[in-house]
């Protein structure tokens, strides 16, 4: 697939968060910490969703209508995003330390001048061949598990791509990501062993619960999100445990289905940031 055109001296990449009405009870604890650990972003971030805004002006929410799955929403949410890279991260990614916004532009630059069409944007720790003067690896076939939708610069006609099959979820859509680069893995790069992470995060979400190391985090920062909304069960594999884990996750799995159904009117429509969504404890 052919790079669009464009100076490497000059920024053509948007941060884009993908997400949906489901998951927006993650956003103001999401972008509390992205403009802390990321002040210079460039601006406006792109958050897309399907009915619900984010009451922030650095926030440009794309609206894409009822959920059809990640790969819809995806498809849909890109044709409105001007730049022809796009650096994408998932709605439950924390940031925990701070970004090198310059960092962020040259990791841009090289992926431009080598053609890249993904670059996954966390250090793997694991070995590869590293490019001269960059900061990167090519995947190869037998690397095909590097590649994932995570923290990822992609180009976006090459997400476009991906998720132009309609009703596909994340976990489907990223065999098909890794299908196409087992098809041809040219322009699919990871972050060498030694060269640090563009961004780290704490992934506080699986399923439908908030993970431990979520709740610990927002916790240390005197945090607290709705457990009501989304539950934080007990985590042992006990038979009532896991019985009552399983209550849990139909329940919200039939609220989540409802409220698509119901194009949305079982969540807010207007999220607020942090401060006023949210007290510390």
């Amino acid at each position: 697939m052919a790079l669009p055109s464009s100076p490497t001296n000059q920024r053509d990449w948007s941060l884009v968060i993908v997400s949906c009405d489901n998951y927006n009870d993650t956003w103001p604890f999401l972008f509390h910490f992205l403009f802390k650990h990321w002040p210079d972003v460039p601006q406006p971030v792109y958050l897309i969703a399907n009915t619900s805004t984010f009451a922030d002006e650095r926030v440009q929410t794309i609206l894409v209508g009822p959920d059809n799955q990640w790969s819809a929403n995806v498809h849909l949410g890109l044709a409105q995003v001007p730049t022809s890279f796009v650096f994408m991260i998932l709605d439950d990614f924390f940031l925990n330390a701070n970004v090198d916004g310059a960092r962020i532009n040259e990791a841009w630059r090289q992926f431009h001048e080598l053609n890249a069409v993904y670059l996954r944007a966390d250090n793997l720790k694991k070995a590869g061949e590293h490019i001269a003067n960059t900061w990167v690896c090519p995947v190869k076939l037998e690397q095909l598990l590097y590649v994932g939708l995570d923290a990822v610069l992609f180009q976006k006609a090459y997400l476009q791509k991906i998720t132009e099959e309609p009703g596909l979820n994340i976990w489907r859509t990223q065999t098909k990501l890794r299908a196409l680069a087992r098809r041809d893995c040219r322009g699919h790069y990871f972050i060498e062993q030694r060269t640090p992470a563009l961004i780290t995060y704490v992934e506080s979400i699986k399923g439908y619960f908030w993970k431990p190391m979520g709740i610990e985090y927002l916790a240390r920062h005197g945090l607290r999100p709705d457990l009501n909304r989304r539950p934080y069960p007990p985590q042992g594999q006990d038979p009532f445990t896991r019985l009552y884990r399983s209550v849990l996750k139909r329940r919200m799995r039939f609220v989540n289905w409802l409220n698509a159904r119901l194009g949305g009117r079982l969540r807010p429509k207007v999220i607020q940031p942090l401060m006023e969504a949210v007290k510390p404890n």
